[in-house]
């Protein structure tokens, strides 16, 4: 069953009390999901890439650079990463519009 594949990044949003981001592409759970393509609870640098280029916004080579400096050490993307990431963008963005307005 396929949406067996999805339990982990729920049992994980449940953990960390569903403070996933919403946007309008999805929440930061939802995202991970599709670029988890196998379902491993890890996201690799290919599907990474995959994802990021997807929508022709990234290229390659940005979207391995992101990764770089997202991942860690380990090569490997987990959702509490990429949840960090994302904290850290809203953040830097929240005090550059706060910024803005001075």
């Amino acid at each position: 069953m396929t949406y067996l594949k999805f339990v982990p990044t729920i049992i994980a949003a449940i953990a960390f009390g569903g403070s996933f981001t919403a946007s309008a592409e999805g929440t930061v759970a939802e995202k991970f999901a599709a670029m988890d393509t196998d379902a491993s609870g890890l996201v690799s640098v290919a599907e990474f890439v995959t994802y990021a280029t997807g929508s022709g916004k990234h290229t390659e080579e940005e979207a391995q650079a992101k990764f770089a400096e997202i991942a860690g050490d380990d090569r490997a993307l987990s959702l509490v990463e990429l949840e960090a990431a994302y904290a850290k963008k809203e953040a830097a963005e929240t005090h550059s519009s706060e910024g803005a307005g001075s």
